[in-house]
């Protein structure tokens, strides 16, 4: 077999998208042992790389990836593969929770990714997990093609830097236009790709698609869609095969359409997005199942993903159990089928301990919509003090949110993920408690997201500062798809919250750059953020005393009715008229409840059980109203 090197230069593509230590790499989650002397992705491996005129053998990695653990043990332990690596390349890795903007660069397909770039960092190759023979074939094929053909390379390389510099200094343009239209045209795509037979959205493999279910639950219940509906009940019925019978938790993803033939890891962010779609359903619809599958979600995260000291959440679990060397000792299909028993006799899958901030951010939001809806008021303290404690120990006025650590410090500030994911969290804190500190919070990090992160030429944010030191394709200035309509719902959410106009204008011109963008939109998400835009929130008043146990009813009832994107306020009599905008609402000395958008407002509810009544009738009178 003669391996053909196609020369990829991924940043021909990405154009397009708008969008000191140690020598060697030694973090936490390299227990995988082999000969080869990773370098970590920094100024000493491509100075490296420059001095010595080599390729660089990129492999973006995962503490908890299968396949990663497998080539460890076969193709970076050959002799001819580390031969070649320590004679002609330079070996960086880079595991891809630590280093998000580097895995949305350099990442195809999966993990690993297995890339050769110029010593200057561009892709001259990439594939995914390579057997010793391939990989011995594509180094030795590299190598020639880099000698041979080595200034062409280079030109080519300069010529796409000059593109890249002169594309950032171009004027761009918002051209596209939000229509409501948008919304059931995401819904659409969703009915013809639903597996009527499995559920979820595709055929196979399998993977979870939270923004889907929320799309067809929330979207759904407002236009009295029953088919729709019926399509997220159904995937949540049928993917409930990928929780661990014993331990529970979501692994992560399944190889065929029936959800069979899973792969075993769980990941924090996977659990945080199916508590909130359990407890969604069982909001929906009263079964008590989708409220048992959410508990069971959250005792294995209290079990397995919890640092009970700080309160933090870790990342991720591994899907075998392996030695300290790294090898396999079972395999995560024969491990999970096993009983309590026989599992503990065999050990555990490795816990990743890392505590990232984006995934903290979003088990505390799930934590805190949980809290509510299971009346469990030791999850909503939980959430609450890790919201603060990343915050105070994470946030920086001039650099923004820190993702994680490295050997003890903080690193890698301003991602616009990280703000996004604490900035809704934030947000939901502040409607769990009203307090007005965590709105406060929730502010300071979108203000300096536009400071650091804001396209002010053609909307939209990139997905890290721009640095003019930064190696390879971090070079790149990219605003990808799917964080920006994030960005834009969080931002339409403090509209809601303060008035201030500007930040329905930025929630507006983001959403108008992604509308405008070539690359590939993810459809629900956008369909949610485009019904969002269009559709008013539903407002549930109270007006009681705070003590009173039936105003405390009245807010646990308004708290606990499905209605994705209510806005809930109390009011103190005491503290004068209760009044919401244009609306001011009576009180007779009894705790009231109204259910109203900014238009309209239904008779006052008195009774916590009618709450529900309330609000499915002002969805009803709404869908009778010309669009």
């Amino acid at each position: 077999m003669i391996l053909k090197i196609t020369i990829i230069f991924c940043l021909t593509f990405s154009l397009f998208l708008n969008g000191g230590g140690a020598a060697f790499s030694h973090q936490a989650e390299q227990d995988r042992q082999s000969d080869i002397e990773w370098y970590e992705w920094g100024e000493e491996a491509f100075n490296r790389a420059e001095a010595e005129d080599k390729l660089i053998l990129l492999d973006l990695t995962a503490v908890w990836c299968h396949a990663c653990h497998v080539m460890d043990q076969t193709t970076y332990s050959d002799p001819q593969v580390l031969a070649l690596l320590q004679s002609h390349f330079i070996p960086i890795r880079v595991d891809t929770d630590q280093r998000p903007d580097l895995e949305a660069r350099y990442r195809s397909g999966g993990w690993p990714t297995t890339s050769v770039l110029l010593p200057t960092g561009e892709v001259l190759f990439e594939a995914n997990s390579l057997e010793p023979d391939v990989m011995v074939e594509l180094l030795q094929e590299a190598r020639v093609l880099y000698e041979s053909e080595k200034e062409d390379l280079r030109t080519k390389a300069a010529q796409l830097w000059d593109r890249v510099k002169s594309r950032v200094h171009t004027n761009q343009s918002l051209s596209g236009v939000l229509r409501s239209s948008m919304a059931r045209h995401s819904v659409d795509m969703m009915k013809m790709e639903f597996d009527a037979m499995n559920g979820g959205f595709r055929d196979h493999p399998k993977f979870f698609e939270p923004n889907a279910i929320q799309m067809a639950l929330a979207y759904g219940f407002f236009e009295q869609d029953a088919e729709l509906m019926n399509m997220g009940l159904t995937t949540l019925n049928k993917q409930v095969v990928l929780l661990d019978p014993v331990w529970g938790g979501f692994y992560r993803y399944a190889e065929q359409a029936d959800w069979s033939q899973p792969h075993f890891e769980k990941m924090l962010t996977i659990q945080a997005q199916n508590l909130h779609n359990y407890l969604y359903a069982f909001q929906l619809t009263g079964n008590v199942e989708y409220k048992h599958i959410a508990i069971r979600i959250i005792d294995y995260v209290e079990t397995f993903l919890s640092d009970h000291q700080t309160s933090q959440f870790f990342e991720s679990q591994d899907a075998d159990v392996r030695d300290q060397a790294g090898i396999t000792l079972v395999s995560g299909a024969e491990y999970f089928s096993w009983e309590m028993i026989h599992r503990k006799a065999h050990g555990m899958p490795f816990v990743d301990r890392r505590m990232y901030t984006g995934s903290n951010a979003d088990m505390s939001g799930a934590y805190l919509h949980a809290s509510h809806v299971l009346e469990n008021s030791e999850l909503q303290e939980r959430a609450l003090k890790v919201l603060k404690q990343i915050v105070v120990e994470r946030f920086d006025a001039t650099k923004g949110v820190a993702h994680g650590t490295i050997n003890g410090a903080f690193m890698l500030y301003g991602e616009l993920s990280d703000h996004v994911r604490l900035g809704q969290a934030l947000v939901t804190a502040f409607h769990s408690t009203k307090d007005p500190q965590f709105l406060q919070d929730a502010e300071a990090i979108a203000r300096i997201n536009q400071e650091l992160l804001h396209d002010r030429k053609g909307g939209g944010f990139f997905d890290r500062p721009l640095s003019s030191d930064n190696l390879g394709l971090l070079n790149i200035p990219t605003k990808p798809a799917r964080e920006n309509i994030q960005a834009a719902r969080f931002y339409l959410n403090l509209f809601h919250l303060t008035d201030n106009e500007d930040y329905r204008s930025t929630a507006e011109h983001t959403l108008l750059s992604v509308v405008g963008t070539p690359q590939p939109l993810p459809v629900a998400l956008m369909g949610l953020a485009a019904d969002e835009w269009f559709r008013p929130p539903v407002h549930i008043a109270i007006v009681g005393m705070p003590d009173d146990v039936m105003t405390q009813t009245l807010l646990l009832a308004g708290q606990q009715v499905f209605c994705p994107g209510k806005i809930m306020r109390s009011f103190d009599p005491r503290e004068g008229q209760a009044t919401w905008g244009d609306v001011t609402f009576p009180y007779d000395g009894r705790s009231v409840a109204f259910v109203c958008t900014d238009q309209i407002c239904l008779a006052p509810v008195f009774q916590a059980k009618n709450v529900k009544g309330s609000v499915e009738e002002l969805i009803a009178v709404l869908k009778k109203q010309p669009a």
